[in-house]
């Protein structure tokens, strides 16, 4: 049977979808453009900078819930930006590559990974407080397909657009997608009223914020039970597999595999990691989420020995295949449960803050262990960084499965 919430997750996952494919685009397909016209690659490094702004996200999160609107607080703040992200891309569609600045060009990115990392805080707030508890982890999943499904498209289909049509149109489509999603949210608005939920009835929003205080909410989203192990566990779950995905091209062109089949392997990868998140989403109901990220935690560690065994054995046939696939679907599964338990983890009355405050210790983590894991790559090779991705993987099992033990128990 259809749940009632159907629709919702549907509009959400589109915002979500229309977010994270423009921004893949911008710093995966534009700087393909650069390099086409010429730019250095200088140029091309300096410009991955203007993704920074993604890091503070819980700066960003705060005043959404500290500057209150009296009535549909999420939704005027998404509505907000949004129109500031269609102006973004505007911009974007008016600097053509062939004839602007890189300073022109890095500025106009920046503000657009500004208000999109922005934008991403309220509504996602939005659907944590129309979801009631037990929808809010069936979000989470459907997040993480809808992003891996961003990545096929604007680190692909995008592209096409572009050497079919121009620099222009892209940025015309994603401006389009943008203006559906503020209609679509508007209906949902109208459709879904807001969940009261018991359990976080303890704090009144209108006190929180009237003591004005970003220390306060970060303090109250601190002092909650079991708070520690869940941050650490939000820290250190995800980065190693997200690590070994980010490698996963240069180890395919290392290995002897042509741009060619590279493209399409990484585009199925896509494909299933998007796949594997959709499917856990329809099992959602039937599995604890501490269960599911402990089961998962161990697919993280199989998927990445797979690889370091691939590297080792110099694989470049249907076993190196095999493993990638396995990478991605153990991606998707991940970064469903993650993105789930972010949900379950944000008190409704200040679901902006706390969101914003987990993602950002996220994307910390994100960035941080890829940077590590490129330095062991020139010391040790891919085997060795391989080797270290499981180690850290782990670390991160033996942690789920205490707070799986933990959970249960109590």
């Amino acid at each position: 049977m259809k749940s009632p919430y159907f629709y919702l997750h549907w509009v959400i996952g589109w915002c979500n979808f229309t977010l994270t494919a423009s921004s893949i685009y911008l710093y995966l397909g534009v700087p393909l453009m650069m390099r086409e016209y010429g730019w250095s690659g200088t140029d091309i490094g300096l410009f991955q900078v203007s993704g920074l702004p993604v890091m503070l996200k819980f700066l960003m999160a705060s005043p959404i819930d500290l500057f209150r609107f009296r009535q549909s607080n999420y939704l005027k703040w998404s509505a907000l930006l949004g129109g500031g992200f269609i102006c973004c891309l505007t911009m974007l569609s008016l600097a053509d590559i062939e004839i602007t600045t890189f300073k022109t060009l890095f500025i106009i990115a920046v503000c657009t990974t500004l208000i999109t990392s922005w934008l991403d805080v309220p509504i996602n707030a939005f659907s944590i407080q129309c979801f009631p508890e037990n929808e809010r982890p069936k979000t989470g999943a459907i997040r993480s397909a809808v992003t891996a499904l961003a990545s096929v498209v604007g680190g692909g289909a995008m592209l096409l657009v572009y050497a079919r049509f121009g620099w222009a149109w892209p940025f015309y489509i994603f401006g389009l997608m943008a203006l559906l999603c503020g209609v679509l949210l508007y209906i949902a608005h109208a459709r879904y009223p807001l969940i009261e939920s018991e359990s976080f009835n303890s704090e009144n929003p209108s006190t929180v914020t009237s003591r004005g205080s970003l220390f306060v909410m970060w303090k109250g989203y601190f002092q909650r039970p079991d708070m520690v192990m869940w941050n650490i566990i939000l820290v250190l779950y995800f980065p190693f597999i997200g690590a070994a995905w980010l490698y996963l091209k240069p180890v395919m062109l290392d290995l002897g595999l042509s741009i060619d089949n590279i493209a399409w392997i990484a585009s199925c990868s896509g494909v299933f990691a998007a796949i594997s998140g959709f499917c856990y989403s329809l099992c959602i109901a039937r599995i604890s989420p501490y269960r599911a990220l402990f089961a998962f935690s161990v697919m993280n560690v199989i998927a990445l020995l797979g690889m370091c065994l691939a590297v080792a054995m110099e694989w470049s046939d249907w076993r190196l295949i095999c493993a990638v696939f396995v990478v991605a679907i153990a991606l998707g599964l991940s970064s469903g449960v993650l993105f789930g338990l972010i949900m379950i983890h944000s008190r409704p009355h200040l679901s902006a803050s706390d969101y914003g405050l987990q993602t950002s210790l996220f994307s910390l983590s994100r960035i941080l262990v890829p940077i590590s894991a490129g330095i062991i790559l020139d010391r040790t090779g891919y085997v060795g960084m391989f080797a270290w991705l499981v180690a850290g993987a782990l670390v991160a099992c033996c942690l789920s499965f205490y707070w799986m033990f933990k959970k249960e128990k109590s």
